[in-house]
């Protein structure tokens, strides 16, 4: 009978490393299998003893240098600022910093004795739109980031968004900018931040007019932050002279190479929701979120607004955003246990665990009895290795009862809800 495994828990049970797993794999040694999001499972009843590989190294390999994490950071750097450049200024030429990659990529490829890419053209094109285990050559980095690739439809995957890190600095500034402005202005607003935020989530894709009309009657303190936020949405992503947004994030939706829309965030595609036309005046101008607002402030957005939702469907009090942002969701209970929630929308359990490097602040006027990581649902086919995944890695110390997806916190608050009604 098969058991299928991940491969860490398939090592341990086995008594052999990860990639000697992969070696023995490829060797045809154990059977595995991919999930929908591309993770692998061993069937350790497939082995068979005696079969077992050498798991000591060659002694001829000992010399070899792998391609390690820094390099790949470095090339994941390099996409991303030629995508910009890309997009804002049309020109070719490669950043420094992404040939610079791929010339030690190549190096280590000369040195393991492997095909090499023929320079940044070949290595976006041949190897960039691969997942990295397919690269050939032996990579020091978590095994994670083995099933994942830098480009998905011609454009930085969301993992080379996350190994960048450029975006996050981008989001973190827009933040900061808000932040000061509603430190200022709180004694006359004091949700004037919550105010901000549920507007970026609940319009990624916006006209002027409306920005403009929203930014002086709804949030006239924060006019300047608000105009910086946005940019002119790419005419390019037009189909028959409109945009669209997802049925699902209703974020803006561009054309693939066969003329079909897609969202950005390629999570929705699964929901298989219809794109919707977005209506506007022809002399309007069609503004969208900027990238990282899109990806750090959007994505896990949507799932903050759903679950604040059911929270009050549910009759409990819940709270955005408390306390400037402490953390997202701050919910209380019929017996006045408090629940505190942080939402993560990550492609890469590893780099979020690195991001995170300390525990979820507490309220000094109402501080959480519980609290929470909680995962959009969009990515719950990761599923239980994702959560290790990050308990693992995190700094943080955590018990597996703190992190979950949001569906199964949904259940957790439901079952919680009827202890206290008892």
């Amino acid at each position: 009978m098969s058991e299928y495994v991940s491969p860490k828990e398939a090592a341990r049970r086995l008594g052999v490393s990860v990639d000697s797993l992969r070696r023995w794999e490829a060797a045809g040694k154990i059977k595995a299998i991919r999930t929908p999001s591309g993770q692998r499972r061993f069937d350790i009843n497939s082995y068979v003893p005696g079969d077992k590989p050498d798991t000591k190294p060659k002694a001829s390999s000992k010399n070899v240098k792998t391609t390690d994490e820094p390099t790949l950071r470095q090339i994941a750097k390099g996409i991303v600022q030629y995508a910009q450049q890309m997009q804002k200024l049309k020109l070719f030429p490669y950043p420094a910093v992404l040939q610079l990659g791929v010339e030690k990529l190549q190096a280590n490829c000369v040195m393991q004795t492997k095909t090499q890419p023929q320079g940044v053209p070949d290595f976006l094109t041949n190897w960039a739109e691969h997942p990295i285990r397919d690269w050939t050559i032996e990579i020091d980095c978590p095994e994670e980031w083995k099933d994942v690739q830098f480009v998905e439809d011609q454009k930085p995957s969301g993992f080379c968004i996350e190994l960048d890190g450029s975006y996050i600095n981008e989001a973190e500034r827009i933040q900061k900018e808000v932040m000061e402005e509603v430190f200022r202005k709180s004694a006359q607003d004091p949700n004037l931040y919550i105010e901000f935020r549920r507007l970026l989530v609940s319009n990624p894709v916006i006209t002027k007019g409306e920005r403009d009309v929203k930014a002086v009657l709804q949030l006239k303190p924060l006019q300047k932050v608000l105009e910086d936020s946005y940019e002119e949405a790419p005419a390019s992503y037009k189909k028959q002279g409109k945009f669209y947004c997802c049925g699902h994030c209703s974020g803006l939706m561009h054309r693939t190479v066969d003329n079909q829309l897609k969202c950005e965030n390629k999570h929705c595609a699964k929901q298989k929701k219809a794109p919707v036309p977005f209506e506007c005046d022809k002399d309007d101008q069609v503004l969208w979120l900027k990238k990282g607002l899109r990806y750090f402030i959007h994505r896990p957005g949507c799932a903050e607004l759903r679950i604040e939702k059911r929270m009050r469907e549910l009759g409990l009090e819940v709270t955005l955003y408390p306390d400037f942002d402490k953390y997202d969701l701050h919910i209380v209970f019929p017996d006045q246990t408090v629940w505190a929630v942080d939402v993560k929308f990550w492609e890469s359990a590893y780099n979020l665990a690195k991001k995170v490097n300390e525990p979820i602040p507490r309220l000094p006027h109402q501080p959480y009895h519980e609290a929470f990581f909680v995962f959009a649902d969009e990515i719950r086919e990761y599923g239980d290795e994702y959560i290790q995944e990050f308990i693992n890695h995190c700094p943080v110390k955590l018990k597996k009862s703190q992190a979950m997806f949001e569906g199964t916190f949904i259940k957790a608050v439901e079952k919680k809800l009827k202890i206290c009604q008892l």
